[in-house]
């Protein structure tokens, strides 16, 4: 659960900022409160789908990315429709957006899987050795 809390959070700022700059390259003026609660609540809606989404396993990468974007744009459209963001912000964007920020949290993923692959490495090759040593010894 404190992983989910975390990754909501986490693209909650991630859209936040993409948000932020696709409105300053546009040059619209929006008030940010009642959009980043709504943003927030999408967030938590796209995070408890993809948990249960990741509990069906394919053989295809693509397939999972694909399916993960569509259901991440799908939820941004209905609350897109729900709260009138496509007065200020074109359903492209909002696309755009879903994928851009899917494809960052992948990337992330991808780094932080090296990071602990890295760790677990390290630990492999150190209780190897602690081996080779007290083989020695007896």
């Amino acid at each position: 659960m404190r992983k989910t809390i975390t990754n909501v959070m986490a693209t909650t700022g991630l859209a936040i900022v993409v948000l932020s700059v696709f409105i300053n390259l546009l040059g619209f003026d929006l008030y940010f409160s009642r959009t980043a609660l709504l943003i927030f609540a999408a967030n938590i809606v796209i995070h408890l789908g993809l948990l249960v989404t990741s509990k069906f396993e394919s053989k295809y990468l693509a397939l999972e990315v694909f399916i993960d974007i569509a259901y991440t744009t799908a939820v941004l459209v209905i609350f897109g429709i729900a709260f009138d963001w496509f007065g200020a912000t074109p359903v492209i964007f909002l696309v755009a957006m879903a994928a851009a920020i899917h494809l960052i949290a992948v990337f992330l993923n991808i780094a932080h899987f090296r990071e602990e692959t890295n760790a677990i490495n390290k630990l492999l090759k150190k209780r190897d050795k602690n081996r080779g040593l007290q083989e020695k010894e007896v």
